[in-house]
């Protein structure tokens, strides 16, 4: 089996090699500074989640590999919905529910009312979620009848679930916030951020009808049908799960009933005895989502950082400056829905501007070359693969761009922008990233050979080519 290298994610990294004979990248990383105190015991623990990580990857087709890392940096997903594609995939989805209805909460769902599960806009959350594939969305939707019975009975099964559905007990554990939704990634796909640690609910059963009723309600929203969700699990310093991983694998199984697309998933811990049961949730992925799965160990500091390069900035995230629960957002909406009613879910305000740079970024100062460590350490990953680069076909450079940027983020960089001296830092969003990544190859190139650029305009030719598909 290919060995792809660490996807526990640390601040820094040893080295890199290219696979010439299968075509992708060999990732071998640096591990956690907190390693150097673990007993043997809990460093296999970690390597295993590794391993599962890495399999993962390694079973899907090389051009499968590149499609999920894209989605999972938030790049190349816009959809464009064609009437008559979608029309054709509702006709197979409703041809896959008659051969396997029977005798499932759908049947009982569709003979309380078949207008409601017939629904046009219902049904396509289903395709959305299964990125159109009719017999997978056949399938997920008998799932989520499932759930639905189990979480709220037969009677509610062809109803909409409202906040007049949840018991005192559901209240109190909507109101905790163990599970919220936050703000938008900077691919402008919905956040939503699992804290364990925070509060008592009575069981676990209030838990998963506080989060149907959450995440139904997100859903609403047809763009985060579109974008996907991004998952976050936060259990690290005083947010750790005091319950033994209690209901994980009941999460696990929710995630995967509820309509609702998974762009990423994201688990944060400092402790490894977690590292079993995160190991059977991820069993229970296949392939294609559990390469969209990253296992962030580590601080309160080291876990947002390494978020952050995910384009999930840390404030997005419902916790303050020192790393206390920020209830603000989260609470304004609990209370507004209970005053209200059903409330589509706003996002968080817009991200204050990054307020330190760090030596490992990569920093853009309006066409200023600059000299921080983390763009001279750029520079150099673009002369060591330029040989690479230039002899490989499109999937190779695309495959190398992406290498050069997680190299970036796997030491703790981020690629940061600003327009003068006197504006704030930004993010840079990942496709620019990868655009000026290719054209730094150019231009190296250009400068080999000791030719100038030629004026044209710009984001045209390769840098584009490349990323085509």
């Amino acid at each position: 089996m290919q060995q792809w290298g660490s996807f526990v994610n640390n601040p820094v990294a040893e080295s890199s090699s290219f696979d010439n004979s299968k075509g992708f990248l060999l990732k071998q990383r640096g591990r956690h500074n907190h390693q150097a105190t673990m007993s043997n015991e809990d460093k296999q623990k970690i390597q295993e989640v590794d391993a599962l990580l890495s399999e993962a990857m390694d079973a899907l087709t090389f051009e499968e590999r590149q499609y999920q890392q894209e989605i999972l940096h938030g790049v190349g997903e816009d959809i464009a919905e064609e009437a008559t594609f979608i029309n054709r995939e509702l006709n197979d989805l409703d041809e896959h529910l008659r051969r396997i209805k029977h005798g499932s909460m759908y049947e009982v769902a569709e003979k309380l009312d078949a207008m409601y599960v017939q629904a046009r806009d219902f049904r396509l959350m289903f395709l959305r979620a299964n990125r159109y594939d009719a017999k997978a969305s056949a399938n997920h939707m008998l799932r989520f009848f499932e759930t639905k019975q189990d979480l709220f009975g037969t009677d509610k099964l062809a109803k909409d679930i409202t906040i007049d559905d949840l018991d005192e007990d559901d209240r109190v554990a909507l109101r905790m916030g163990s599970f919220q939704m936050a703000g938008r990634d900077t691919s402008n796909r919905q956040i939503a951020v699992h804290i364990p640690g925070v509060g008592q609910f009575k069981n676990l059963q209030n838990e998963l009808r506080v989060r149907f009723y959450t995440t139904m309600q997100a859903l609403e929203s047809e763009q985060t049908q579109l974008n996907g969700i991004v998952y976050i699990l936060y259990s690290v310093g005083d947010f750790k799960d005091g319950s033994n991983e209690l209901g994980f694998m009941e999460h696990i199984r929710f995630a995967l009933s509820v309509p609702q697309y998974n762009a990423a998933i994201h688990i944060c811990f400092d402790d490894p005895s977690p590292c079993t049961i995160i190991k059977g949730g991820l069993a229970v992925l296949d392939a294609r989502l559990r390469a969209r799965v990253r296992v962030h160990f580590g601080s309160h500091v080291e876990s947002f950082h390494s978020l952050s390069t995910y384009g999930i900035p840390k404030e997005m995230l419902p916790f303050t400056p020192s790393y206390e629960l920020n209830m603000d957002h989260h609470s304004n909406w609990v209370e507004s829905s209970l005053h209200s009613g059903n409330k589509k879910i706003d996002t968080a305000p817009e991200p204050d501007a990054v307020t330190e740079t760090t030596p490992h970024d990569v920093l853009y100062r309006g066409g200023i070359k600059s000299s921080n460590r983390g763009n001279n350490h750029l520079r150099s990953l673009v002369a060591e693969w330029s040989q690479t680069y230039n002899s490989g076909t499109n999937d190779t450079k695309r495959c190398v761009v992406y290498e050069i940027a997680d190299e970036i983020h796997r030491v703790g960089g981020r690629f940061l922008s600003k327009a003068n001296g006197d504006s704030p830092w930004e993010a840079v969003p990942m496709d620019e990233v990868r655009l000026k990544i290719t054209q730094m190859f150019r231009n190296y190139r250009r400068r080999a050979k000791g030719t100038r650029r030629k004026k044209s305009p710009p984001h045209h030719g390769l840098e584009d080519s490349i990323f085509e598909r």
